[in-house]
């Protein structure tokens, strides 16, 4: 199998400092245990991280695909919200959490969810494509 370089990934990820950046976290993904997005890789966690790079199946969230992302998940958080509060209202409770507030929580973006899969990035297109 041929040598993974840089410059192989630089075609996917043009920024160096990015390249470097995504190459570390989804080695330390890898490591912790998430799958692989290519067949037959027996190679090290940094290798396969750089190999996937270069393949186009792992790459960083633009600023709008993480406010798409971040829209869909607020909205998935309301629905639901709403849900359990029907739910209560059938129920008779009151439909306020343990804290006494109903105030949505504080929003924290996770690290992971800067990154797209292979599968994201096929039904984003395929969404696109409709």
């Amino acid at each position: 199998m041929a040598r993974i370089t840089v410059e192989d990934c630089l075609t996917k990820e043009t920024n160096r400092f990015s390249l470097i950046l995504l190459a570390s976290k989804r080695t330390k993904q890898i490591l912790e245990g998430a799958p692989v997005l290519l067949d037959n890789v027996k190679n090290k966690a940094v290798v396969t991280a750089l190999r996937e790079i270069a393949a186009g199946k792992v790459r960083f969230m633009s600023e709008e695909d993480m406010a798409k992302k971040r829209a869909q998940e607020q909205a998935e958080r309301e629905a639901l919200l709403a849900k359990k509060e029907a739910a209560a209202a059938m129920n008779g409770d009151s439909g306020r959490s343990t804290n006494g507030s109903s105030a949505p929580a504080e929003e924290h973006i996770d690290a992971d969810s800067i990154f797209k899969s292979a599968a994201e990035m096929a039904e984003e297109n395929k969404n696109n494509s409709d």
